[in-house]
């Protein structure tokens, strides 16, 4: 890796800093859950950079509303013809086929997916397709989403499908024949059902890169760090108490989409896709987001839960 991913960024750089003289005219990016925190950063910082970019949400009030503050922070550099808006509710596979079917209708080329909307929630629930929402949203959801994408991305060569993990992974108890994936005949734990799905991020992304060879896409995973964000806005009060005395070392959302934008746009990381990055320098998923037969299961299994086939 290239001294620009092992020193010159780290922790502390902010998704301008790593962004600096990359130049995005004539691209475009779709960002999920871009109305608040990393997505909404990411998708400003890609917009700066000259990208068109789409701010897919599932409330589209803050999608607007995230497009006009876009604006006003941009002092002009960014023209409002290249932000457009996308209602995309991730837990429910009929609007993700919806999104999906308006953005290959737009007719615009598609050059780098951001898949980062994600919830982190205490306890178990369901999305409206039935299944645990961790799963159906974090992954499932994306995965839709991005197999129905993939004509696009192929058309717009070279692209990326950049895959916004977490360190939770390595709390995750996926087992080998991807058992119980919906947690009915175990405790639920919302900390080891959310690191599933970060790991099924990481499979998901390895998986693609490996069919995906030779065809010009790509496809990354990362972790942000720990951010001051509203993704644990559902849990409990203890655990939100923690989070106010960790408030003083957690990034700011400039410097938590610094790995996503690192991973979307360094000019090294477009050649060979399956990497796995924190603080913009490659990092250790661990054995099991390694394991290519577990992610070829897991893509399998996808298909079969969502209705695709790619």
């Amino acid at each position: 890796m290239s001294e620009r991913a092992t020193s010159r960024f780290g922790r502390r750089s902010t998704a301008e800093q790593v962004s600096e003289g990359v130049d995005l005219s004539g691209r475009h990016a779709v960002v999920t859950g871009a109305n608040t925190g990393i997505g909404y950063e990411t998708a400003r910082v890609l917009a700066l950079r000259g990208a068109s970019v789409t701010l897919a949400c599932r409330d589209i009030a803050k999608a607007e509303a995230a497009r006009q503050r876009i604006l006003r922070e941009s002092d002009g550099r960014i023209d409002v013809a290249a932000l457009h808006l996308l209602r995309l509710d991730l837990g429910h596979l009929a609007s993700v086929r919806t999104a999906a079917s308006e953005l290959l209708a737009s007719g615009r080329p598609l050059h780098l997916l951001i898949n980062n909307a994600g919830v982190m929630l205490p306890d178990r629930r369901e999305t409206s397709d039935g299944f645990e929402a961790h799963v159906g949203i974090n992954h499932l959801g994306h995965f839709l989403l991005t197999s129905l994408l993939l004509p696009r991305l192929r058309e717009s060569a070279p692209a990326r499908v950049v895959a916004v993990s977490s360190e939770a992974l390595h709390f995750a108890t996926l087992t080998p024949e991807l058992h119980d994936l919906d947690w009915t005949e175990r405790r639920f734990s919302g900390w080891r059902s959310y690191g599933d799905s970060k790991l099924m991020n990481v499979l998901f992304a390895r998986e693609l890169s490996r069919r995906l060879e030779g065809e010009g896409i790509v496809a990354h995973a990362l972790h942000p760090g720990i951010v001051r964000t509203e993704l644990a806005r559902d849990q409990r009060w203890p655990m939100r108490i923690v989070g106010l005395l960790m408030l003083p070392a957690l990034k700011s959302p400039q410097r938590g989409a610094a790995t996503t934008v690192y991973a979307a746009t360094a000019s090294e990381l477009g050649t060979s896709g399956g990497g796995y990055f924190s603080d913009c320098a490659p990092a250790k998923a661990g054995t099991r987001a390694d394991d290519l037969e577990l992610a070829a299961r897991l893509w399998a299994r996808s298909e079969e839960l969502t209705g695709s086939g790619v």
